[in-house]
């Protein structure tokens, strides 16, 4: 039988906490295919063959009926996690895009997506559907809580990327670099394609001095954007990572490409204009960061007065 483990998991609620749609006949997914223009995956076949549709927690996950499902771009969108879309690719893999369209693989599996939403919902719902006492305030999960989800994921689907991804955030926050970029890389290694987790590796190696690493980091970022504007930001990361790495050609390189993608020179003079803000508040470190980024998609007298001012501001300052 197709989805024993979840089948289990959702007998533990009460009635309305999950819904799940009847099966459908092997000649509806026939009928499905011939509309798509593409068979379903496997796994996703399976998953139809034993539920049309899902709604888990109260609506927080949901698969789509069989025949409300389409086409979009290289995969099927099939439903949403909290809010965000949810597809799946040629490979069956469950993929969450966030609010600029940018994808990265949640499941490595449906099967295993739904592990995962599982093991980590439980530890935020009863079995009624009422919330735990979880929350530490405003909203946010008590930090314990966070990295038990973080866990309960890893374990469910560990060549998940967007686990691995959450993984390496916490261990960002709490100041542990090495734990940061050894989830990263694992990360990257099961999704190419995983942008957010390029960019932070990118960051990470920028501030260990790792140039070269760095600019290949924001490259691969920029490769995966689907938003113009963190495309044309990806690119000027790694032309900065270039040009402090004294690479110049690199540097144009990426340069042009964040031009390609939005206007550089009006990016540029954003990034100008918040530096000079930043630095009014006497956001030092942040006006540098805006302004080095401005630079980096080409030096006017203009930036380079102020790069030089703020450097100098930094080096004065008392630690």
């Amino acid at each position: 039988m197709f989805f024993d483990t979840f089948r289990a998991e959702v007998r533990r609620y009460a009635d309305g906490v999950h819904e799940l749609g009847a099966p459908v006949e092997k000649r509806a997914l026939a009928a499905a295919a011939e509309r798509l223009g593409r068979k379903l995956p496997p796994a996703l076949a399976d998953f139809y063959q034993s539920w049309n549709g899902a709604r888990l927690f109260a609506d927080s996950f949901v698969i789509r009926p069989l025949e409300a499902i389409a086409v979009e771009d290289d995969a099927l969108a099939v439903g949403e996690a909290l809010g965000a879309p949810i597809f799946v690719d040629d490979a069956g893999r469950v993929l969450e895009a966030d609010d600029a369209g940018e994808r990265v693989v949640a499941g490595a599996t449906v099967e295993s997506w739904l592990a995962a939403v599982m093991a980590r919902e439980a530890l935020l719902v009863d079995r009624q559907g009422e919330w735990k006492e979880v929350f530490a305030g405003e909203g946010e999960l008590e930090p314990a809580i966070a990295r038990k989800r973080t866990r309960a994921a890893l374990k469910a689907d560990p060549d998940a990327a967007a686990w691995h991804l959450e993984a390496a955030e916490l261990a960002f926050d709490d100041g542990d670099d090495d734990a940061a970029r050894a989830a990263l890389e694992r990360a990257v290694a099961l999704d190419a394609r995983a942008g957010a987790a390029w960019e932070l590796l990118g960051a990470l190696s920028r501030r260990a001095g790792r140039l070269d690493e760095a600019e290949r980091a924001y490259a691969a970022a920029a490769e995966s954007a689907r938003d113009d504007a963190r495309a044309a930001e990806r690119w000027a990361e790694a032309a900065r990572a270039a040009h402090e790495a004294g690479r110049a050609d690199a540097r144009a390189s990426h340069a042009a490409r964040a031009a390609a993608v939005e206007n550089a020179a009006a990016r540029a003079a954003a990034w100008l204009d918040e530096a000079r803000r930043l630095a009014a508040d006497g956001d030092v470190e942040g006006a540098l960061n805006r302004a080095t980024l401005a630079e980096a998609l080409g030096e006017t007298d203009e930036i380079s007065r102020l790069v030089k001012q703020l450097r100098a501001r930094k080096s004065l300052r008392v630690i």
